[in-house]
């Protein structure tokens, strides 16, 4: 099983919420603090879909240049082309 690390405005956003349900918050209250961290974990999936797709086009660049490196290029082929 993979286990991520929880980003640090989850884990703040989750404590809020705790503190607020704790001192019996009014409904209100709640309901921002849930919306919060759900914001807070809809944003650092986001960030993670880019870092990964990031990674993604990198290895992908890196494994063009090692094959444009190791193809031989392909002879210039000259036509001649009457008018």
């Amino acid at each position: 099983m993979i286990v991520y690390p929880v980003p640090v405005e989850v884990t703040q956003a989750r404590i809020q919420l705790l503190v607020d349900q704790t001192a019996k918050a009014p409904p209100n209250t709640i309901n921002e603090d849930l919306k919060a961290v759900y914001d807070a974990k809809s944003q650092a999936q986001q960030a993670q879909v880019r870092q990964h797709a990031e990674r993604h086009v990198e290895k992908h660049v890196e494994h063009v240049e090692h094959v444009e490196q190791h193809v031989p290029a392909a002879p210039a082929v000259l036509v001649d082309v009457k008018v």
